[in-house]
């Protein structure tokens, strides 16, 4: 009988415990947020790195989160880094467009915003290369 109830108090421990899943409004750490909106059709489709690996989508002007999939420690890690490298957290380069690309870096308390999109405005290649990465990299 002890035996009963240790088996039956093991089984609801574990199915009592969860991986916690965040969402971007909830996550108070480092978030990487890639996007794009303007155009003709005004469409704003963003992208959301969590960096616990959580990835988000975001489409329209509601600003509603989905859950797209989590992305390896590696990876997450990695990106991380190259926004770290390309010194994202403290660049200035605001020029939005009719269509304007951005790049949002939360970590807390600091925040950054970068936008191009600008005609006749020069934009770094390194800011082009790291969005279409991302964008590559997150797109399903």
């Amino acid at each position: 009988m002890k035996k009963l109830i240790a088996f039956v108090s093991i089984l609801l421990t574990l199915f009592s415990c969860k991986s916690v899943h965040y969402t971007p409004k909830s996550y108070n750490e480092s978030q990487i947020i890639a996007g794009s909106s303007g155009g003709v059709s005004g469409t704003i489709r963003e992208y959301c790195l969590l960096d616990n690996g959580q990835l988000f989508m975001s489409k329209g002007v509601d600003g509603e989160w989905k859950a797209m999939r989590k992305l390896k420690k590696s990876t997450t890690r990695d990106i991380f880094e190259k926004a770290g490298d390309l010194g994202l957290d403290r660049l200035n380069f605001k020029h939005p467009g009719n269509m304007t690309y951005y790049l949002v870096i939360k970590q807390p308390p600091r925040f950054n915003e970068i936008k191009w999109g600008e005609s006749g405005i020069s934009t770094p290649d390194s800011l082009k290369e790291f969005h279409h990465f991302l964008m590559t990299v997150f797109q399903p």
